[in-house]
């Protein structure tokens, strides 16, 4: 037996933007619900027209319901606020309303199997047995959601399979030890293939953080800064934007060495994190400069208090490698404001920081300088 049996390939647990992600692509699947809910629904006609039987006329009543019910929810996820970010409950919320009428759409396809057998009319076998057939396929390389794929598949194959085995017909039953198997190789193929799309979006998401993040203080860099200004901006969302340059960090590395650099640059980060709130933001750039956003205020006094917080944090002594040292640091600071009718982006953001940043150089260093208005231009 443990020949059929292999190690799962699912994650037991995914990090909650990969698992949004996967749930949220769950409702592209709009052309096969509509071909499988087109065979069902025009079959079940042609069935209640050929042998008059009135549950066929009711099953296809539940087939346009479900299926009606399940556009509904693809329509209703695609409309919601795209600039809003799903939330992981949110997503699980709209996993259960795409479930239900998923299971409620199949469950009517497991009453036409019964009632085709159960009336004994041979071409409804035959639909049947496609209609499943489709609906499974479909749903073990579609649905990246392994406990809705196994139990769709199940109820639809379970009930084919069933029905098969009690017909009484040995070639039938032949049939369904077939169909056992099929299932078999759902579970297994469905596992395999959502293992192996979650191990890519977990390698995806590895790089794209290294790429965003610096890999000696783990603070976000440049381009992970870029995008959180461009993403602000397109919200038009008050922000102060700090650019630090150390002063003295190049004599601590000459004198002491590139480790010690290292470790003062790791410490300088933890001091500015310390100052701030969690909704803001602190990045490295490279070398010895370091950013910090501060969100929803465009109070320049506010601001202002800030920058002279961190230059007075900086300016402590540090202990690196058993070494007392001392830098300094100097602030520019730009100041974007929601109602502001300044065309602003990332880039004109930090090239007025970075112009407040060398007016506080030239002042002497070890001070902070605001951005006039003008500055952006």
């Amino acid at each position: 037996m443990h020949y059929l049996a292999r190690p799962r390939r699912r994650a037991s647990r995914l990090p909650a933007e990969i698992e949004i992600e996967i749930i949220s692509r769950l409702f592209q699947a709009l052309p096969q619900i509509l071909c499988i809910s087109t065979g069902l629904i025009i079959g079940s006609v042609i069935m209640a027209v050929q042998t008059g039987a009135g549950i066929f006329w009711w099953i296809t009543g539940a087939a346009v319901a479900t299926t009606g019910a399940r556009i509904a929810n693809i329509i209703g996820f695609k409309r919601r606020d795209p600039s809003r970010r799903l939330t992981l409950k949110e997503a699980r919320r709209w996993e259960a309303g795409y479930a239900y009428a998923a299971f409620a759409f199949t469950a009517v396809l497991a009453v036409l199997t019964i009632t085709v057998f159960r009336l004994d009319y041979q071409g409804g076998h035959v639909l049947s047995l496609g209609l499943t057939m489709a609906l499974t396929s479909g749903s073990s390389l579609r649905t990246l959601r392994y406990w809705i794929c196994a139990g769709l598949s199940t109820l639809a194959m379970g009930t084919l399979i069933a029905a098969f085995l009690m017909s009484g017909d040995p070639l039938y039953q032949a049939l369904s030890l077939l169909l056992a198997v099929y299932l078999y190789s759902i579970y297994e193929g469905s596992d395999h293939i959502i293992g192996q799309f979650e191990e890519l979006l977990i390698a995806r998401r590895e790089l794209d953080f290294a790429a965003r993040h610096d890999p000696l203080t783990g603070l976000v860099n440049r381009r992970g800064l870029d995008q959180v200004l461009a993403e602000a901006c397109e919200r038009d969302e008050a922000l102060g934007l700090l650019l630090l340059d150390l002063d003295g960090f190049k004599q601590v590395n000459d004198l002491h060495g590139h480790s010690a650099g290292d470790d003062l640059l790791k410490q300088v980060a933890q001091r500015l994190l310390a100052m701030i709130r969690s909704e803001d933001l602190l990045a490295r750039l490279g070398g010895d400069e370091f950013a910090i956003v501060i969100r929803d205020t465009d109070d320049v006094e506010k601001l202002a208090e800030v920058a002279n917080r961190a230059v007075l944090a900086i300016s402590r002594p540090f202990t690196v490698l058993g070494n007392i040292v001392r830098v300094g640091t100097s602030v520019g600071v730009a100041v974007k404001a929601s109602d502001d009718r300044t065309v602003w982006t990332a880039e004109t953001l930090t090239r007025s920081a970075d112009g407040a940043l060398y007016d506080a150089k030239r002042a002497g260093k070890g001070r902070s300088r605001v951005a006039l208005w003008d500055d952006a231009a």
